[in-house]
């Protein structure tokens, strides 16, 4: 909910800047309706999922999840050095 509610932060300050009150008040509203459906729906899968996931399932899926983690990372990693140094 904190990662949520710090992107909605940074969503916010370009909001503020470019709309109204009455849209800042909707637009707020509706990330925090979104969020709610979003972290209730989670908790549901991840509670139906249980009896599911063995430890072996739930090892595979934290390498593949590191994997991906760190080839996201090297991804962006070369980006920010062409940005920051080829540019």
């Amino acid at each position: 909910m904190l990662f949520w509610l710090g992107i909605f932060g940074s969503v916010l300050a370009k909001t503020v800047s470019t709309y109204d009150i009455d849209h800042i008040i909707l637009y707020s509203l509706a990330i925090f309706v979104g969020l709610f459906i979003w972290d209730i729906t989670m908790a549901f899968i991840a509670s139906s999922f249980r009896k599911i996931l063995t430890t072996k399932l739930l090892g595979a899926i934290s390498i593949i999840s590191g994997l991906s983690l760190i080839g996201f990372g090297v991804y962006f990693g070369v980006q920010a050095f062409k940005l920051l140094f080829l540019s």
